[in-house]
């Protein structure tokens, strides 16, 4: 907790003259040591790129603050460095990510300070390197559907449709160019909301061909994306 407070309180007597009386508490507060413009790091950004972020560590201290080492959890992900910006009072911290990286990684930077107080600064990193094309959910569920409905009571309204998008988020244009399911249990729509970027998937199971136990269906999208030209979802349900 940092940062300026106030609180109040009301003291209730049998004094007549005064029955209750406010108090009131202001005040502020430090740290001993803070990382701007947060403790944690987050590096964003798409395959190939190389995402660096400038952290500062501010001493808030009387005495001068030493940096006597710094260490990571994720030195396979990053690499940092650090320098004086006012010996003993503010830091600068660079990190950035290595190359090659996919996908999302976790870790911590470890500084440890000659401070009796504050020994040591953690800071959190979060990297998320994402690729060019998003499909979105990659699995459909469909839950429990009941297609006899106990006697006597109305047949129940069937959830049978799903859909999910598929997206490019930079580069060339991208292009569907089929769409395989599992069985003919599977029914498909492709509907353009921007030609080359983005797409919504229509996914409908054809009620006459349900049969009772688990779905464990997929469905292949095809697209002239090279780097993963074939992207397959996952559709699951059971039939009650």
């Amino acid at each position: 907790m940092s940062g300026k407070f106030a609180k109040s309180a009301t003291i209730s007597s049998n004094d007549p003259q005064h029955p209750t009386l406010m108090i009131k508490l202001k005040g502020e507060v430090k740290k001993h040591i803070s990382v701007k413009p947060s403790s944690r790091l987050y590096l964003t950004g798409f395959e190939g790129e190389i995402l660096s972020k400038t952290l500062r560590i501010i001493n808030h201290q009387d005495s001068p603050l030493n940096i006597t080492r710094i260490e990571s959890n994720i030195d396979d992900k990053i690499e940092y460095e650090i320098k004086p910006l006012v010996e003993g009072k503010e830091y600068e911290l660079m990190v950035k990510t290595l190359k090659g990286l996919e996908g999302r990684s976790r870790g911590k930077i470890i500084v440890t300070t000659n401070s009796e107080k504050k020994p040591k600064c953690e800071i959190r990193v979060n990297v998320n390197i994402r690729d060019e094309l998003t499909v979105f959910p990659t699995t459909l569920y469909f839950g429990n559907i009941n297609t006899t409905p106990k006697p006597g009571t109305p047949p129940e309204k069937l959830n049978l449709t799903k859909s999910l998008y598929l997206k490019k988020e930079r580069g060339d244009p991208v292009k569907i160019e089929k769409l395989i399911p599992s069985s003919d249990l599977i029914h498909t729509k492709v509907e353009t909301k921007l030609e080359g970027k983005s797409y919504d998937i229509i996914v409908t199971l054809d009620k006459d061909k349900l049969e009772k136990g688990s779905i464990k269906e997929t469905l292949e999208i095809h697209t002239n994306y090279k780097k993963r030209p074939v992207v397959t979802i996952t559709l699951k349900g059971k039939v009650i």
